[in-house]
């Protein structure tokens, strides 16, 4: 009797002690679990964060390229780097790259953000300043449109896509009306009053420049007439005085042999002045250190207006004027381009204007893509259809602008998120 009790009371014991065992390494377990997992969540946490400093810096300076390394953070660390086309040809040449990589504890995490920069394309109508200039009945804008300062109305214009400004003329208005005129615009895509301003570039940016120098067009001269071949070419002349070129004078270039930019500078005082015009086959930025004069119509060889899927695309963007010339009483005018002028100059014959907008009347500016502009041009004066002068205004906005651009146009100075990758 006595043996089996002590059987017994062995078994016990071997029992308990196995399970308090058992206990013990469960209890170990779990707090090896809870620290793995504290330091999983940690490494993320910094790799996260270090993503977080990456885009503050972008938000700072959209062009930062410095990276950081082995920066110290919750008894961690993190790096962060950026890519660009530069480093990585499979980017967009508007496409910006952040890796994020955080350390803690031996372990190692990856964050990725792809950003894009905006192109100033993305609008039908742009400005920093609309410099008392109304629109008025009659006229039309499709697409987004957006000012700086308020915008000024007369009588009954059309907006059929989203209206923003970051400025509103007082409390009961945002945008100044005609006084003694009946103004009620229509906006028929929405508004949005005192949203925060969007800054405008005062140069032609540098990347434009070192396209066309690298595998684009680069004219140096004081005087240049580009004009657009629908067989995919462009005749290029370049001269040191204004007089008309010789047919001999021209250079034929295959547009698809090029990057698409051209760019006009000159190295005197003199800024250079630029005459175009024609139908372009593919795609185009023409881009002047000075003034850029459309001196008839310009336009895609496939109309993007009637044929969305057309692979034609023009960009047009002037360190100071661009200046629609050889208009014609009564008769419209056809402008398939996304336009930018960056004078800051405010006056009715800076930036983007028409010429003897003042003393003639025209028909319709056509102009399909967009206008950017530092300060509004005028491109006609106000006034029924027997008195009115200038053109009245058809704006016309190119959907196909939501997904491209045309090559190398100027873009905003902020940054829009496409993917985080944790």
């Amino acid at each position: 009797m006595g043996k089996v009790v002590t059987l017994i009371l062995f078994g016990i014991i071997i029992s308990t002690l196995s399970l308090r065992l058992q206990a013990q390494r469960t209890v170990t377990e779990c707090v090896a679990s809870v620290a793995a997992k504290h330091s999983e969540e940690t490494v993320r946490n910094i790799a996260n964060a270090a993503a977080n400093v990456a885009l503050n810096a972008l938000t700072v300076n959209v062009l930062e390229s410095q990276s950081v390394s082995n920066a110290s953070l919750y008894d961690g660390s993190y790096s962060y780097f950026f890519e660009r086309e530069a480093e990585d040809n499979t980017l967009g040449p508007t496409q910006v790259r952040v890796t994020a990589i955080g350390n803690y504890n031996s372990l190692t995490d990856t964050v990725v953000v792809l950003l894009t920069r905006p192109s100033f394309s993305r609008y039908a109508y742009f400005t920093n300043n609309e410099n008392g200039i109304y629109f008025q009945t009659g006229d039309t804008v499709r697409g987004p449109t957006h000012t700086n300062g308020y915008f000024y109305m007369s009588g009954y214009p059309v907006f059929l896509g989203k209206v923003t400004s970051h400025l509103i003329y007082n409390a009961g208005s945002p945008y100044y009306p005609r006084p003694g005129v009946p103004t009620a615009p229509v906006f028929s895509g929405g508004t949005e009053w005192q949203v925060p301003t969007l800054t405008m570039p005062t140069a032609i940016p540098q990347d434009l420049i070192d396209a066309s120098q690298a595998g684009g067009i680069y004219v140096n001269n004081a005087y240049a007439w580009v004009e657009f071949q629908d067989d995919g070419t462009v005749k290029i002349a370049a001269k040191s005085t204004s007089s008309p070129p010789a047919p001999g004078d021209y250079t034929t270039y295959n547009l698809g042999a090029t990057n698409g930019v051209i760019y006009v500078r000159y190295t005197s005082f003199t800024l250079p002045t630029v005459f175009t015009k024609g139908t372009v086959d593919g795609r185009v930025t023409l881009a002047s250190a000075g003034t850029i004069k459309i001196t008839d119509n310009l336009v895609c060889e496939v109309n993007p207006v009637t044929n969305p899927a057309s692979d034609d695309m023009i960009g047009i963007t002037a360190a100071k004027n661009i200046v629609v010339t050889n208009n014609v009483g009564d008769q419209d005018r056809t402008i398939q381009a996304t336009i930018m002028t960056m004078n800051p100059t405010a006056s009715n014959t800076t930036n983007f204007y028409v010429e003897n907008y003042s003393t003639t009347r025209y028909g319709r500016l056509h102009l399909y893509g967009g206008l950017i502009q530092q300060s509004r041009g005028a491109v006609g004066l106000t006034g029924s259809e027997s008195t009115r002068k200038g053109y009245l205004k058809d704006y016309r906005w190119d959907s196909r602008l939501q997904n491209m651009a045309p090559p190398y146009f100027p873009m905003l100075f902020v940054l829009r998120k496409i993917a985080w990758w944790d």
